[in-house]
């Protein structure tokens, strides 16, 4: 069979193979359309080099599935140029990098990735666990994007003020400073209480989730987080971080962020409505 009838014979499967890898890459219709067409071409291109290099070594539609994920590697390449993680982003993990790739290179908004990331059935993401990778990752400005004269006008008309975006910055920024200095006192802490803390601050799990993970008793993991709060409030409030503010920042803007903290009232906000001398409500 010849370099072309094979390419005939297999295109609706490097369609469908295509439109499958831009469907995981979160392309729109209009971009999974042009991905596919810059297949079909590259797959043409030097007398169907791509097909005759096929060596029998797995079947033709494994070959097609390696081929077309470069492609579109190298597609993405050059529409953006190339792409990388931040250091933190590696630091925290193969979730971080996917969150920071579709805010800071893909121009998604936090709760639009939220949505993105939660939405298909038996998702491994939650909100929580993306609102505490998100408050980690460092700020990095996304790719230009260049809109019509209409929608420059039409987002100016329906923007929030200048004020009110300042503001924003200013919550996220001391939020992302509190959020430094809570890692660094998690850091510091004994192991078993530092794994507690990471789990509810880092993971975003609950008491009764600790608890069942580490196989202790609730009230316990509720009383000892009582003395933990304690203890990191004073210290955060001794190096300028107020609970009471840090318990309202980023209420505004695309996306409420709501990252646990500590108010000067002693509760711990955030808890979803535990109740740390009593147990779970739920």
């Amino acid at each position: 069979m010849s370099p072309e009838d094979t390419y005939l014979l297999h295109l609706p499967t490097i369609e469908r193979i295509a439109a499958s890898v831009a469907r995981r890459n979160h392309m729109n219709p209009d971009e999974t359309a042009e991905f596919i067409q810059e297949v079909r071409v590259s797959l043409l291109e030097n007398d169907y080099a791509i097909i005759r290099k096929f060596e029998g070594r797995s079947s033709f539609s494994t070959y097609l599935t390696t081929v077309i994920t470069r492609l579109f590697q190298q597609y993405r390449v050059a529409q953006w140029g190339k792409w990388r993680p931040s250091a933190e982003a590696k630091r925290l993990g193969d979730k971080a990098i996917t969150i920071e790739r579709l805010l800071s290179r893909d121009g998604y908004t936090l709760g639009e990735a939220v949505n993105i990331l939660t939405t298909p059935t038996g998702s491994q993401y939650t909100r929580e666990e993306i609102e505490v990778i998100y408050i980690r990752l460092p700020i990095r400005h996304g790719r230009p994007v260049i809109v019509s004269d209409e929608v420059v006008a039409e987002t100016v008309a329906t923007s929030d003020s200048a004020d009110e975006n300042v503001e924003k910055h200013e919550r996220e920024c001391a939020m992302r400073r509190a959020v430094a200095e809570l890692d660094r006192l998690v850091e510091s802490m004994e192991d078993q209480d530092r794994i507690i803390l990471q789990m509810r601050f880092w993971q975003a799990l609950k008491v009764p989730d600790i608890a069942n993970r580490l196989h202790l008793e609730q009230k316990k993991v509720y009383k000892r987080l009582d003395r933990l709060f304690h203890v990191m409030r004073s210290q955060l409030e001794a190096v300028g971080v107020r609970g009471d503010e840090v318990s309202g920042l980023l209420a505004k803007g695309d996306y409420d962020l709501h990252v646990a903290f500590f108010s000067r009232n002693g509760g711990n906000d955030g808890t979803n409505g535990e109740n740390h001398n009593s147990g779970p409500s739920h």
